[in-house]
C-alpha cells in the first residue's frame, strides 16, 4: 500500500513548519495569504486531506487515550495471553474510565502510522525498546507520552513508571543463596528494553561481589526449539547449576520443563526462579518460585500521570518505582 501522506509531507514541500500547515488549512490562527496558498498548493499536489474532526477537536481535546503494547521479543504470542500486559491494561482501562477518558489499545507498529491517523490526546507505551518508534512518532505530534518501563535511549528522563530491575533481581538471587545455592545461572532473551539489560548488569555485578562465576545463557529467539535448545545447555550435566533465574518467565519455565524430561530434581538438584509475565509459573511443575511486578499499579499510575499531562498539570512524581515482591513456592523450597 503507498504511504499515507503526513502533514509533515505538506510542510516540507511548502517549505513551512508542520503548526503552520495545521493553521493554513484549519483557520484557527492568521497567516500571511501567500503562506496560505502555498500550503494548499501543496496539499492538493500530494492529495492531502486533514481528518474531518480534527479542526474541531483541536481545542477541547479528544477525551481519547491510547495504549500501545510492545512485544519486545518479537514473538507471535497473543498479548492477551501475558498476564502482566492484561492486567496493565485492566487498570490503565479503568482508571481512565474514572476520569472520563477513553481507552484505546493500538498495536505496536514500526511505521507510526496509528499515530498519524488516531485523535487522541496522549499515550501509554509499555515495555518501549531501544529507539522506539511509537515514543519517536508521539513525540513529533507534541502528544503527552507516558511509558511503563523506561526508554532505554533516556532511562532518568521523561514521564514512567518502572521495577527497580537491579533490586528486583537481588532480590531473586539473594533468595536463591539464602536457600544455599552456589553456582546461579541466568536465562533470558537478548531484548533491548531497559528491564532485561538492567537485570543482566544486576545479575553479573551480584556474581562478582559475591564471587560466584557468572553464567548468562540466552535464548536466540521466540520459538519453541530456541527456548528448549537454551534450556538444555544451563542443564547439561557437565556444568549443571544449582540454581537459575530467569530475567523472564518462558526461559525460566522451559528450564522447568527440560528439568522433568532429564529426571533434575527440583530443587533439590536446581533451583529455579523467574518474574510473573505470563501468570503460568502458579501452575507449573513443580510451582515456580516468581518475582510479582505489581503490575496492577503499573496501569494505574501510568494512566494518572498521563491524564494529568494532559490536563496540563505538574506530575508531583514523573517518574515512579513501584515495587517488587517475591512469592516463594516449590521451585526453590529446599
Amino acid at each position: 500500500m503507498p504511504k499515507a501522506v503526513t502533514i509533515k509531507d505538506v510542510a516540507l514541500l511548502a517549505g513551512v513548519s508542520p503548526t503552520t500547515v495545521s493553521h493554513a488549512l484549519g483557520g484557527q490562527r492568521p497567516v500571511s495569504e501567500a503562506t496560505r496558498l502555498r500550503v494548499r498548493e501543496a496539499a492538493e499536489r500530494l492529495g492531502y486531506t486533514p481528518h474531518p474532526g480534527a479542526r474541531s477537536l483541536k481545542a477541547a481535546g479528544t477525551g481519547v487515550l491510547a495504549l500501545c503494547l510492545t512485544n519486545v521479543t518479537g514473538g507471535a504470542v497473543p498479548f492477551a495471553e501475558m498476564e502482566y500486559y492484561f492486567r496493565v491494561v485492566n487498570a490503565a482501562a479503568q482508571t481512565a474510565m474514572e476520569e472520563h477518558f477513553a481507552l484505546v489499545v493500538v498495536p505496536d507498529s514500526d511505521s507510526g502510522m496509528f499515530w498519524e491517523r488516531l485523535l487522541l490526546d496522549g499515550a501509554i507505551i509499555v515495555d518501549p525498546v531501544a529507539g522506539d518508534p511509537n515514543l519517536r512518532a508521539l513525540r513529533a505530534r507534541g502528544l503527552p507520552c507516558v511509558s511503563v518501563g523506561r526508554d532505554p535511549d533516556a532511562p532518568e528522563a521523561g514521564f514512567w513508571t518502572d521495577n527497580d530491575a537491579e533490586a528486583a533481581t537481588r532480590l531473586a538471587l539473594d533468595h536463591l543463596a539464602a536457600r544455599g545455592a552456589r553456582r546461579v545461572a541466568a536465562i533470558t532473551w537478548m531484548t533491548t528494553d531497559h528491564w532485561t539489560q538492567a537485570s543482566i548488569r544486576a545479575y553479573l555485578a551480584w556474581c562478582d561481589e559475591t564471587g560466584r562465576v557468572p553464567r548468562l545463557e540466552v535464548v536466540a529467539e521466540d520459538t519453541e526449539a530456541a527456548l528448549r535448545e537454551a534450556a538444555e545447555r544451563v542443564l547439561a550435566p557437565e556444568a549443571r547449576p544449582d540454581a537459575v533465574v530467569g530475567i523472564a518467565e518462558l526461559p525460566a519455565l522451559w528450564v522447568l520443563r527440560v528439568a522433568a524430561e532429564r529426571g533434575v530434581r527440583v530443587p533439590e538438584d536446581v533451583m529455579v526462579v523467574g518474574p510473573s509475565d505470563f501468570g503460568l509459573g502458579a501452575t507449573s511443575s513443580p510451582p515456580m518460585t516468581t518475582l510479582d511486578y505489581n503490575s496492577d499499579e503499573h496501569g494505574r499510575q501510568a494512566a494518572r500521570l498521563l491524564i494529568d499531562l494532559v490536563r496540563g498539570e505538574t506530575p508531583a512524581e514523573p517518574r515512579r518505582i513501584i515495587p517488587v515482591s517475591l512469592i516463594e513456592r516449590a521451585s526453590t523450597r529446599r
